[in-house]
């Protein structure tokens, strides 16, 4: 099968809706299917491990930072981008699209109201703001631009009928299951953090915490938009390593050899895929309690109030405390507990999926496909 993937933020930078993409385009490309992905800022380490697996890549050209959500998004805003991600499409001779967040700018605009083969839409936002009612005159077509429309979580399925008028089917985030873990050998307990530098994330709250914590390693990895301030006030130290943006692989073994993956969201996250991986890594999780989170966890994590850099200290000294004494969460009972509960938002399951849409949509409109 011929495949096409829209992202509208940079795949060179680490986020929810980037690894969903990416890891998608990697099962299909095992699997077999000829892929091609197409998003803004198509360069850096999760391009390149794409590549090598063989998927091809269309880069929709810049990207500039979009406040949306309690995030920033980056996005490609110049109507070309919407054109070359179209062109490119058409050439790879795509049999399905399946563009994610639809309705954010603009690669994937191109295919809203004049298709090029069957679509498939997959929501990921949570939650809205007044800008919906702008939407209103074009709710209606935007709905029937989709074969399918999906949605990650409940709220993001709210979220789509409020802005398209289409019903999504709620299909979880995926993730890849890394090894087992090994026994630990670092000298000092390892605190990860793996996500997007901005304010949402929680990423100064986890540096405030870390600095009141003795004899404990901090590495962070990912980029955004307060990377640079970040690192100004807190700079590298022997207890601290900035690692920049990683791929999907070096992302999994940051996490299956760090004992404490940290999650310090202060809110917005429809779904916590990421606890998920720490969770699926073997790892002691600690994230805030939001509901995103909380239902993500179901009790395998170990939750603090978000942005409160004094209560996060606590909890991950606690934690920090069991991967010492293998006790808690850190026990191998409640480790095997955490990454079978994992295992059931595995990649391989959400592509098996995907991939019987995709043949379902494909021969409603009577084309062959492979």
């Amino acid at each position: 099968m011929k495949i096409g993937l829209v992202c509208p933020y940079a795949l060179s930078l680490y986020g929810g809706v980037q690894g969903q993409v990416a890891g998608l385009a990697s099962a299909y490309a095992d699997a077999g299917h000829e892929v091609t992905v197409a998003a803004p800022a198509a360069t850096g380490p999760v391009v390149d491990a794409l590549r090598r697996r063989g998927v091809r890549v269309i880069d929709a050209g810049p990207t500039v930072g979009v406040r949306a959500n309690g995030s920033v998004a980056p996005i490609a805003i110049n109507p070309n981008a919407a054109a070359r991600v179209r062109r490119g499409l058409v050439a790879a001779g795509v049999e399905v699209v399946h563009v994610h967040e639809p309705l954010a700018p603009v690669a994937g605009w191109g295919f809203l109201f004049a298709p090029v083969a069957p679509m498939v839409a997959t929501f990921h936002r949570s939650g809205g703001g007044g800008w919906l009612r702008l939407l209103a005159p074009v709710r209606p077509l935007a709905g029937r631009a989709f074969d399918a429309s999906f949605a990650v979580s409940p709220s993001a399925a709210t979220f789509a009928r409020l802005v398209t008028t289409a019903t999504a089917e709620v299909l979880f985030n995926g993730i890849e299951l890394p090894p087992a873990r090994g026994p630990r050998h670092a000298p000092l307990p390892t605190i990860a953090f793996i996500g997007r530098h901005e304010h949402r994330k929680g990423l100064e709250v986890l540096l405030r915490a870390h600095d009141a914590l003795s004899d404990v390693d901090l590495v962070i990895a990912g980029a955004g938009p307060e990377t640079e301030a970040l690192r100004a006030q807190f700079p590298e130290t022997q207890h601290r390593r900035w690692l920049g943006v990683v791929d999907d692989d070096q992302k999994r073994i940051l996490m299956s050899t760090a004992d404490v993956v940290c999650l310090p969201s202060l809110g917005g996250e429809s779904f916590g895929v990421v606890v998920l991986e720490a969770l699926a890594a073997g790892a002691v999780t600690v994230a805030s309690a939001i509901d995103g989170y909380t239902q993500a966890a179901n009790g395998h994590a170990l939750l603090a109030p978000p942005g409160d850099p004094d209560g996060l200290r606590e909890v991950l000294a606690e934690a920090v405390a069991m991967t010492v004494s293998g006790t808690g969460h850190a026990s191998p009972t409640a480790r095997g507990a955490a990454r079978a509960h994992a295992a059931n938002w595995s990649m391989d399951a959400l592509s098996a999926r995907y991939l019987e849409v995709y043949r379902t949509v494909i021969a409603a409109t009577g084309a062959p496909s492979v």
